[in-house]
């Protein structure tokens, strides 16, 4: 569906795209609720790539996608495993479309009423700027616990100074997240786009994030608080906040401590 921008808003408006990487969502309808309320404001497309979900994730999808037809929606499948694959599929599908800006949430992910438009001003007001991430809180769902407003932010600040240190690169310290990042899809193209990786591989977004800042300098990569998006605790709950920390400081160790549990 094509939109045409309002009088006075800035062009490139019309033009965002957001990527979905979902597999076994069962809340996915919420994310793409999310999306729904604030797309017609934002001349928003939305991309969904499902990664080989074995429940009704794909379902889901669909439903909302009858239950809303003005709903610009693309669902896409991409069956090699990996939230870099998925997200690279949807990524290049975006800007083959025809999108400048495609940002990216995940479907356990709520982005704020606001988000949408806040990327199309931050990267229409700095052009210098080519990814930028946000503020990430905790979703109120069956997973949040009490102190979890804390334990999020802070364990992110924490992960970024261990990973600059690890690397002795500052670079790390703005890293953004998945479920909260936007890019200009000429710098996607630039870098080679995000790597088609499974997360017991690589981090992604990390991968990107540093990879954006060595390509365009580290003023490229901008962390705008009001960029704000929830997502849920559920991984943090099921690995436990000690092996998080393993998994991003130790990649070595990556599917030999924890087997048993996929999250793409």
């Amino acid at each position: 569906m094509s939109r045409t921008a309002a009088e006075g808003e800035p062009a490139v408006i019309q033009r965002l795209a957001v990527v979905v990487p979902v597999f076994n969502e069962p809340e996915v309808t919420r994310t793409l609720d999310s999306l729904r309320r604030q797309h017609e404001g934002a001349g928003l497309s939305i991309y969904v790539v499902d990664n080989g979900s074995t429940d009704d994730t794909l379902q889901r999808v669909h439903a909302v996608a009858a239950e809303h037809p003005d709903l610009d929606l693309t669902v896409l499948s991409e069956q090699q495993k990996g939230t870099g694959a998925a997200s690279d599929t949807g990524f290049r599908a975006a800007i083959a479309d025809g999108h400048e800006l495609v940002a990216r949430t995940d479907g356990d992910s709520e982005p704020a009423e606001d988000w949408a438009a806040r990327i199309c001003t931050l990267f229409h007001d700095h052009p210098h700027v080519q990814l930028a991430g946000g503020t990430s809180v905790p979703l109120r769902d069956r997973y949040y616990r009490w102190g979890d407003d804390l334990l999020m932010p802070g364990a992110l600040v924490l992960l970024r100074i261990m990973m600059a240190a690890k690397h002795v690169d500052a670079t790390y310290l703005r890293f953004v997240a998945g479920h909260n990042m936007a890019v200009r899809s000429s710098a996607y193209l630039a870098t080679g786009g995000i790597a088609r990786t499974a997360i017991d591989q690589r981090d992604e977004d990390i991968d990107f994030s540093v990879a954006i800042a060595r390509r365009f300098g580290s003023g490229a990569v901008r962390i705008d608080p009001r960029l704000r998006v929830a997502t849920s605790m559920r991984r943090v709950r099921r690995y436990g906040i000690g092996m998080m920390g393993v998994h991003h400081l130790v990649p070595a160790l990556r599917g030999r401590l924890i087997r048993s549990i996929d999250v793409r």
